[in-house]
């Protein structure tokens, strides 16, 4: 039997997260295997939290390897449906109930998301369109990319699929369907460069990012101090981000074959940070 700090170890959250994960799953995952619901999961969160490979679970579990990643991948399809309720837009009442004090005081305390891109590398693909779709000239190496949405409290709101790494934040912003979530009023935070669609613009949908240099010879000393309070509060969607990033299975690039299985990878680790204490209490920073 695992002890507390074993389940956090290996899973990333606490014990009483895990047990009603385990409760989740039991009511939904309806297709058999030779281990209990709860040893499906831990095995699942072993390979995300630790990377684990598939020969190396299938001797702590004493599987075969094939057997292995049929756990996982199922275990990753029933997992997803309860994360999409775990990873849910928090209505705005709420986002002002929970504004931590760093964005009041810096004067973006009407803040309601911070937006980011993120991404997870991959292997070289052998096909020549598929190598050009996901080369990321920002990270010189193929890659997904996935747009995050964060609530000013650190609680991850949105997470999009997965697109190629030569895919624009513009695009990725367009297509991923976030728009559906904001509305007139909302004030979004980004880092500089990032440009929301013009569709947004006109719906009333306000962008706050740090004023960059390109094209004068220096910044005004209003945008230097706009461009500071925002960086000290955007830190946080990267504090988040970094939460995401802690699963090791994303220290590793990752087959292109299993675009489909990261994306839903990302949303199950985004949905298990959020089992996780708060990123910022309220009232707090």
């Amino acid at each position: 039997k695992l002890s507390a700090d074993d389940i956090l170890f290996y899973t990333g959250i606490p014990q009483t997260a895990f047990n009603n994960l385990v409760k989740a799953v039991s009511a939904l995952a309806k297709k058999a295997s030779v281990l209990s619901r709860a040893d499906q999961l831990l095995m699942c969160l072993m390979r995300l939290r630790l990377g684990l490979l598939y020969g190396h679970l299938a001797r702590i579990f004493q599987l075969s390897v094939s057997s292995v990643g049929n756990n996982i991948r199922y275990m990753l399809q029933v997992l997803c449906k309860i994360m999409k309720w775990v990873v849910t837009w928090v209505p705005k009442e709420d986002i002002r109930d929970s504004m931590p004090a760093s964005f009041v005081k810096s004067g973006y305390g009407s803040t309601t998301c911070i937006l980011d891109c993120t991404e997870v590398m991959l292997q070289r693909p052998k096909k020549l369109m598929a190598r050009a779709q996901t080369y990321s000239s920002y990270k010189a190496h193929n890659s997904v990319k996935f747009l995050v949405a964060i609530a000013p409290n650190g609680h991850i709101m949105f997470v999009s699929k997965a697109y190629g790494g030569r895919a624009s934040d513009k695009v990725i912003t367009r297509e991923s369907g976030i728009g559906e979530y904001l509305m007139r009023g909302d004030e979004i935070m980004a880092d500089r460069g990032f440009s929301l669609d013009d569709e947004l613009l006109v719906q009333g949908v306000r962008l706050n990012t740090p004023a960059y240099t390109k094209g004068k010879k220096q910044l005004t000393e209003k945008e230097v101090t706009a461009t500071r309070r925002i960086a000290s509060v955007r830190i946080h969607v990267e504090r988040a981000i970094n939460r995401i990033k802690t699963y090791r299975i994303f220290k590793q690039a990752l087959p292109i074959t299993s675009k489909k299985t990261i994306s839903d990878m990302v949303l199950v680790c985004a949905g298990l940070c959020n089992l996780k204490p708060a990123l910022i209490k309220q009232g707090v920073q």
